[in-house]
């Protein structure tokens, strides 16, 4: 990058009767109109804003001068400036000396002018804890007026579109800019997304079975749970069928007392059957009686078990006559459907619970840019409302291969981690999928981006105190930098801080020219 850039802009304008333009004029003359010339440059230090009129050799010639430090974009209210004029025939230079600031960053710089011909001219800035050279490239001094106003209407007239934004608003208000570079940026693609929960992240727990919710304290929505947390208990309604828990425990009871007593009686009639006090046909009467009581014991548990098995895909198990309702996953609760003492019917939901640490963006990707997105590195999430997107890192990326019949756009999912609660299950935004590539272009920060009906554009800075409004053509956004295909170049100065009052000042088109009064 050079260390320096110069920008000159040689514009006209004229000044009316005693209208001093800045007090840029040619000392003990009277002349009713006159020209104004303007130069703008910056260094690493400092930008300079300078009127003056045109150079004529052995004119005394007042120079309006502004400094601002680009430290902070404030006005330097130290020191001294002096201007340097340097022949090219190599004689010794010609220094025309400047005075203390009048006015936080106003100086003036008041000399004779040297013989007509050619210098090299520069700018010096000597301030306490600073000291600065502003290269002006070439000048010419004109034997007289006549030719020197000549020379100044040659020069470009100014753009009447051009914003007047004055020096002393620039100090008063915050603002700052940025020199436009070239840089690489990663290529990305930006996609409408939403947050959704992961596979497997979301569980409804229902009732398990008829019954009145009962708990010590109602859990409320947003309340992280562990997996197997303890959420309530059912109890279930008795039934006259025998279908509730103590029905089914005292049938299992009943049918294990009909298989022992059905094994004792087998017992007895085998001892008989070897005495020979009873025929062989007892014996299998009461084997066939045993095996029946075993089968009804074996049936009486397994609906037992069945009814508690219930449970499991209900968030609960059996306790007593009720039924423990606990977390299938850990997370947050989403909903909460429950009400302390009311019943519900079996399948009737309870809570909702959602996995919040870690969720799943999906992105509704063009089908034409489906490979590229798939190769996905990293993830900027811009939220409406928010001035930073989100960094993202993408964990697993994967999609079905199917467009969607709605958006005609396929929807990749991509799981991110969560662990701070950024991210909120539902929200949408702006996704930019950033590929491994690079592009270089010219990049600008991205605060100095704004939007007018969905059209990107910055405020280039023309000259010290002008401003244009220019549309770019947005390739990438990458930590904090926007790059641009067109409507800017290396070399430019964009607004970054300040950019509102610029556009206020745009519809301020009648802005004295005098500005401020040197």
């Amino acid at each position: 990058m050079m260390r320096r850039t110069l920008l000159v802009a040689l514009g006209v304008s004229l000044l009316v009767a005693t209208a001093c333009r800045r007090g840029a004029t040619s000392a003990g003359q009277g002349s009713p109109e006159e020209h104004t010339l303007d130069v703008t440059s910056w260094t690493e230090q400092t930008e300079l804003y300078m009127e003056h009129p045109p150079l004529v050799a052995g004119r005394t010639v007042r120079f309006a001068v502004h400094l601002t430090k680009l430290a902070d974009f404030q006005a330097l209210n130290t020191g001294r400036p002096s201007i340097e004029m340097s022949p090219a025939s190599g004689d010794t230079a010609v220094v025309l000396p400047g005075s203390d600031p009048f006015r936080p960053g106003a100086f003036r710089v008041e000399g004779k002018l040297p013989p007509a011909g050619q210098y090299r001219w520069a700018l010096l800035v000597n301030a306490p804890g600073l000291s600065d050279r502003h290269d002006l490239g070439s000048t010419t001094v004109f034997a007289d007026e006549p030719s020197a106003n000549a020379d100044a209407e040659k020069q470009p007239e100014k753009d009447a579109a051009a914003i007047a934004y004055l020096k002393e608003q620039q100090w008063t208000n915050p603002f700052s800019t940025a020199l436009v570079r070239e840089g690489d940026v990663r290529t990305s693609i930006r996609v409408p997304a939403v947050i959704e929960p992961v596979t497997g992240g979301e569980a409804l727990v229902a009732a398990p079975s008829d019954g009145r919710y009962a708990s010590p304290q109602l859990p409320s929505v947003g309340d992280r749970v562990a997996a197997g947390q303890t959420l309530g208990r059912l109890e279930p309604r008795l039934s006259s069928n025998g279908e509730d828990r103590a029905s089914l425990e005292s049938a299992v009871t009943e049918a294990q007392t009909a298989l022992d007593g059905a094994k004792a009686d087998l017992a007895r009639a085998e001892r008989l059957l070897e005495e020979r006090a009873v025929p062989g046909r007892r014996v299998e009467d009461a084997r066939r009686a045993a095996a029946v009581a075993e089968a009804r014991l074996t049936a009486a548990k397994a609906r037992l078990t069945q009814r508690d098995e219930v449970l499991r895909s209900g968030g609960g198990t059996a306790s007593g006559n009720a039924f423990v309702l606990r977390a299938p996953i850990a997370g947050r609760l989403a909903e909460v459907f429950a009400a302390l003492g009311a019943s519900y019917t079996e399948g009737a939901p309870l809570f909702r619970i959602v996995r919040s640490d870690r969720v799943e963006l999906q992105a509704q990707v063009p089908p034409n840019e489906a490979a590229t997105a798939r190769t996905v590195t990293a993830i900027a999430f811009e939220i409406p409302g928010l001035p930073d997107a989100i960094a993202l890192k993408p964990d697993h990326v994967h999609d079905a291969g199917v467009i969607d019949p709605k958006t005609r756009a396929l929807p990749l999912q991509i799981e991110v981690e969560n662990r701070n609660g950024q991210l909120l299950v539902g929200q949408t935004g702006t996704a930019i999928l950033y590929t491994g590539r690079t592009q270089r272009m010219a990049v600008v920060p991205q605060d100095a981006v704004l939007m007018e009906a969905g059209r990107p554009y910055v405020f280039v800075q023309i000259s010290g105190e002008r401003f244009g409004r220019r549309f770019i053509d947005v390739v990438s956004r990458d930590n904090g930098l926007v790059g641009v295909r067109a409507g800017v170049k290396p070399g430019d100065r964009v607004v970054t801080r300040g950019a509102y009052d610029v556009q206020l000042a745009s519809a301020a088109k009648g802005l004295p020219a005098e500005g401020h009064v040197h």
